[in-house]
C-alpha cells in the first residue's frame, strides 16, 4: 500500500513539473536560445557560459536578452541587416511574456555588418532611441578587435543595468544638462547683440582711420606724416576631428526600434 501511495505521488510530481515547463515554453514561446551562435564565434564554453548569462537577466525582468550570429543576413531578408534582426525575431517568434518583449543583438559576419532590434513597450521603454546608441559603445569597441566573447558579455551586462534602472522607474535617459546650458548661452548671445546695437546707435563719434580728420581747417602744417605702429592679429585653433570604429544609425520597423551599422 505504502510503495503504490509512493509511485502516485511520485507520478503526480512528475506531471506537475512538466506542467511548469509546458506553462512555461508556452509563455515564451521562442524557437531559438538566447544565445545563437551560427556563425562559430564562440567556443562551447563560451556559449554556455552567455547563455546562462542571458536566461537570468531575461527571467529576471521578464524581457528577453538575444544574441543571434550568422555569416550572412541576406539568408534571412536582403534589403538591410536591421530587417534580416526582426524577420528572424518574428519568425521564431521571440520574447518573453504574452507582449514577446525582448531585445536581439545580431552580427552578420560576411560584410560585418550588425543590427539590435527592441520589440515590445516594456523593453522599449528600458530601452529608448538615446539608450540604445548609449547601449552600442559598450560592444562596438570589442567587436571591432574581434573579441566576440567580451563584447556579447558586455552587452548582457549593460543590458541588465538597463533593465534594472527601468524597473526602479528611473530608465537611462538623455541628461537635461547640455539642452539648458545651450538654451541659456542663447539667452546671453541675444542679450550681448540687443545691447551691442543700442550701444552702436547712442555712439556718435566715429573713430577715423588718420589723423587728418582730426586737425582743424586753420591749422597749416609744413609735413604731414602717418606712422605704422604696430598691428594685431587675431588666431584661432581649428580641431581635426577624428573618426571612430564602425558607423551606427537608428532603425525602425517590425514593430519595434533599434540601430544597425559596421564593426
Amino acid at each position: 500500500m505504502k510503495e503504490r501511495i509512493r509511485c502516485l505521488l511520485l507520478t503526480f510530481i512528475i506531471a506537475l513539473v512538466f506542467c511548469v515547463n509546458v506553462s512555461a515554453t508556452e509563455q515564451t514561446g521562442a524557437q531559438l536560445y538566447y544565445v545563437t551562435d551560427e556563425a562559430g564565434l564562440l567556443s562551447e564554453n563560451e556559449n554556455m557560459m552567455l547563455e546562462k548569462m542571458a536566461e537570468t537577466v531575461s527571467q529576471k525582468y521578464g524581457i528577453g536578452v538575444y544574441i543571434v550570429t550568422v555569416e550572412d543576413y541576406r539568408d534571412f531578408h536582403s534589403e538591410g541587416v536591421y530587417k534580416a534582426t526582426y524577420t528572424i525575431y518574428h519568425e521564431y517568434t521571440m520574447g518573453e511574456g504574452p507582449d514577446r518583449d525582448g531585445i536581439m543583438l545580431l552580427l552578420s559576419m560576411d560584410d560585418r555588418d550588425w543590427a539590435m532590434f527592441c520589440y515590445g513597450s516594456r523593453c522599449e521603454y528600458a530601452f529608448n532611441s538615446y539608450g540604445q546608441q548609449k547601449l552600442e559603445k559598450v560592444f562596438l569597441d570589442n567587436f571591432g578587435e574581434n573579441d566576440w566573447y567580451g563584447g556579447f558579455e558586455d552587452y548582457i551586462k549593460e543590458c541588465s543595468v538597463y533593465l534594472e534602472k527601468a524597473a526602479s522607474g528611473k530608465p537611462v535617459r538623455a541628461s537635461l544638462f547640455f539642452p539648458i546650458l545651450i538654451v541659456i548661452g542663447l539667452s546671453l548671445l541675444a542679450a550681448a547683440v540687443i545691447v551691442s546695437v543700442i550701444w552702436q546707435k547712442m555712439e556718435n563719434v566715429l573713430k577715423k582711420a588718420t589723423a587728418n580728420a582730426y586737425v582743424s581747417a586753420g591749422l597749416q602744417l609744413t609735413e604731414q606724416t602717418d606712422h605704422f605702429t604696430h598691428k594685431t592679429t587675431s588666431s584661432r585653433k581649428i580641431e581635426r576631428s577624428s573618426s571612430g570604429g564602425g558607423s551606427s544609425h537608428s532603425e525602425s520597423g517590425g514593430g519595434g526600434s533599434g540601430r544597425s551599422g559596421k564593426f
